[in-house]
């Protein structure tokens, strides 16, 4: 199969992209790098020429609700025309499970991105040919909020209930969704998949797990962003779809403590 990976330079687009390759699909890595800007639209129609499959693992770092749901919406809209344009049978969107939830995006701005870009994707894409696939937090968020927000021996993280995955695992359920036939959902609406951790967890515990291992930072404080449905379970699919098998403890010591015997 021919698979395009919009975002491919990015955490899970990029192990998405190793896997459908090691898989013997043709992949193009989609993203500024290989000249396509899905935000512009430029390279999108080209890239997507003869493909079977396209996989939207767009990402932003910002917690702007203004600049996430313009970045999002847009892009989904460039992308699906241009997958409709070009007879693409397949379109995969990874978000986020409960995004589209009105509690749960009221005070965090990417999360009405993503639920924008879901929406956007709807009004675009044949439901026949379009698959949403939400997932959790991945244990890699926590690393990466303790990288962004430190402030000496301190980090801080967001106070966030949820059921973690490691980013490897919802890669694998991305590249198996890519390559499987499109199905409508039940009731011949778009079919969603939501996929999560083992384990329900605070972010700030996995934060504090990979600070403890690594030695540093010293002290990583929980906080308050969000709103009441992030901190109390909005973040946590009631029966997800798939279940991922990597354990906080079996990513602790793949990521962290692999990265420290190779530093060594």
């Amino acid at each position: 199969m021919k698979i395009v990976v919009v975002g491919a330079s990015g955490e899970l687009g990029n192990q998405v992209a190793d896997i459908l390759a090691e898989r013997g699909h043709e992949v193009v890595r989609a993203n500024r790098g290989t000249g396509v800007d899905a935000y512009t639209g430029d390279g999108l129609a080209q890239a997507l020429s003869g493909a079977d499959t396209v996989v939207d693992c767009l990402s932003l770092e910002t917690l702007s609700a203004k600049k996430a749901v313009d970045f999002f919406r847009t892009t989904a809209h460039n992308i699906g025309r241009a997958a409709t344009a070009a007879a693409v049978g397949q379109v995969v969107v990874v978000s986020i499970v409960n995004a589209d939830d009105p509690s749960v995006n009221a005070k965090f701005g990417y999360y009405q991105g993503k639920a924008a870009q879901e929406a956007a994707y709807r009004d675009v894409v044949d439901p026949a040919s379009l698959t949403i696939l939400a997932s959790v937090q991945w244990f890699e968020l926590a690393e990466q909020m303790m990288g962004r927000m430190a402030f000496g021996p301190v980090a801080v993280v967001p106070k966030m209930w949820c059921r973690p995955a490691a980013a490897g695992d919802v890669a694998k359920v991305v590249a198996d969704t890519a390559t499987a036939a499109p199905v409508l959902a039940n009731g011949g609406g778009v079919r969603k998949i939501e996929v999560a951790g083992p384990a329900e967890m605070s972010l700030v515990e996995v934060a504090k797990a990979v600070a403890g291992r690594r030695g540093s930072p010293r002290w990583v404080l929980g906080a308050p962003v969000g709103g009441p449905a992030i901190r109390g379970g909005g973040l946590v699919p009631a029966n997800p779809d798939v279940v991922t098998p990597t354990t906080l403890e079996q990513w602790l010591a793949r990521r962290v403590d692999a990265s420290a015997g190779s530093a060594s």
